[in-house]
């Protein structure tokens, strides 16, 4: 019989190295050394076995780039800087409030060290985390009591368990809304382990409605803002001071899941007022829930502000240890805190720096991008976001980009970093008020490209 013909494709298989002399080579050295001997043989392993599938010839440097790239795809998050041209302060897709590298910094010496987190000083023994940001908040809010979970609707859930567990809690189904992600707050009534109470309608509710349905199994009342969405026309709601005296009368806790955190005043930016958190528990509310990533401008976690006797039942429930906040966000929250409390908040907080920066600096900012591009500088509307004023916006300068609007946009989403706008009147435009100092030179390479 005769030999079997050996075919260009045998040949190419034949001179395929063995894993371990790919991984003796000095090409394949660097990546050994990062990602570890292991690592880069179940990759290499992985190559090889494609080879012989598809017959390719073996090609080191192919080798050397295909396993890199399968390295880093397996070892690296997804998550990446974007920047943000959106026209959206508290954009909630990108990451709500950015934080600045000063504010960061000092946090950050704090979390990558050991601290105090749980350790009394003073005593020489075990303390409580839940203290560390107390003084600050009644400094701010002139609250009793104060303690931190790790976002707004688990600072909402644990009050409720702590208050109204299996018992009534009072609600407008005006105010029974969906926030980001599908959550409702009547299921988090439900998970609490409190029953909803349901009284007015969706358009109007009034004081009496709430002091007509206190039982003997009512537990709270709850007031809930409408933080994404508005109700317009025929409405009425019973203001704050209405309400602390229906609670008042009827002995019942009033709670309110602020959501934003609107620590200062917005009128002062062009929005319309809305009542402080201070404002708030002066008026007689008893606890007040808040995110810490919308309106203070920190990384993400709930505040829980009020009295002393009710922080007191949440900090002492099981779902306290469930709910709780990390040493990081402790360390940025406080710093974030603090900046409010010696009113440099529009010096250290991005969200009020951008707010605060007038038209004339924005214009002069865009205009200094668009220099030596085809780019035009427009008027724009910029939104606060969050779900915190969801029916207004500012005045803002924005840059729009000449030809196709939706190739624009796909070719700046690959830009590296990306650059997130959006689509005006079939031209795309890069708001110039919600970009960082940062930014910018990326920004202006990109328009030039």
């Amino acid at each position: 019989m005769g030999k079997a013909r050996v075919t260009p494709a045998d040949s190419a298989l034949r001179a395929i190295p063995s894993v371990e002399r790919i991984l003796s080579s000095d090409p394949f050295a660097p990546l050994v050394a990062e990602f570890g001997r292991a690592r880069v043989k179940e990759s290499v392993a992985a190559h090889l076995t494609s080879l012989r599938e598809t017959k390719t010839a073996w090609d080191e440097r192919m080798a050397v780039d295909a396993a890199r790239n399968s390295l880093l795809a397996a070892t690296r998050s997804s998550l990446r800087p974007v920047i943000n041209g959106s026209g959206i302060i508290i954009h909630t897709n990108l990451g709500r409030s950015p934080i600045a590298p000063a504010l960061w910094h000092r946090a950050g010496h704090i979390a990558a060290s050991y601290s105090n987190l749980e350790f009394d000083l003073d005593e020489g023994e075990r303390g409580a985390r839940d203290e560390h940001l107390a003084a600050i908040c009644r400094t701010l809010f002139g609250c009793e009591a104060a303690i931190l979970t790790n976002n707004n609707a688990a600072g909402t859930l644990l009050v409720l368990a702590a208050v109204a567990a299996k018992r009534e809690v009072i609600v407008s189904r005006g105010e029974l809304v969906e926030i980001g992600g599908a959550f409702r707050v009547p299921d988090v009534i439900q998970q609490g382990g409190a029953k909803l109470r349901e009284v007015g309608t969706t358009n109007r509710t009034r004081a009496r409605d709430y002091a007509e349905a206190v039982k003997k199994k009512s537990a709270a009342i709850l007031r809930v803002h409408r933080s994404n969405f508005d109700i317009v026309g025929f409405t009425e709601t019973p203001a704050i001071e209405e309400m602390v005296a229906v609670a008042k009368k009827a002995k019942l806790p009033l709670l309110y899941d602020e959501g934003s955190g609107r620590v200062v005043d917005l009128a002062k930016y062009g929005f319309a007022k809305g009542e402080t958190v201070r404002e708030l528990i002066a008026a007689g509310v008893d606890v007040v829930t808040c995110s810490t990533d919308k309106l203070i401008g920190a990384t993400q976690g709930g505040l829980i502000i009020g009295r002393e006797e009710i922080i007191r039942k949440c900090r002492r429930h099981p779902l306290m240890r469930a709910l709780r906040a990390g040493k990081e966000s402790y360390a940025v929250i406080g710093e974030t805190l603090r900046a409010f409390a010696t009113e440099q908040h529009e010096k250290e907080i991005p969200i009020y720096r951008m707010l605060a920066m007038p038209i004339p600096v924005l214009q002069a900012r865009a205009h200094h991008l668009a220099s030596g591009t085809s780019t035009r500088v427009v008027n724009s509307a910029c939104a606060l976001g969050g779900g915190t004023t969801p029916s207004e916006t500012i005045p803002s300068i924005a840059l729009a980009l000449a030809g196709n609007a939706n190739e624009a946009q796909v070719r700046f989403l690959t830009n590296d970093p990306p650059i997130v706008g959006r689509i005006i009147d079939d031209r795309f435009t890069i708001d110039v008020r919600t970009l960082l100092d940062d930014d910018l030179p990326h920004v202006a390479a990109a328009l030039r490209r």
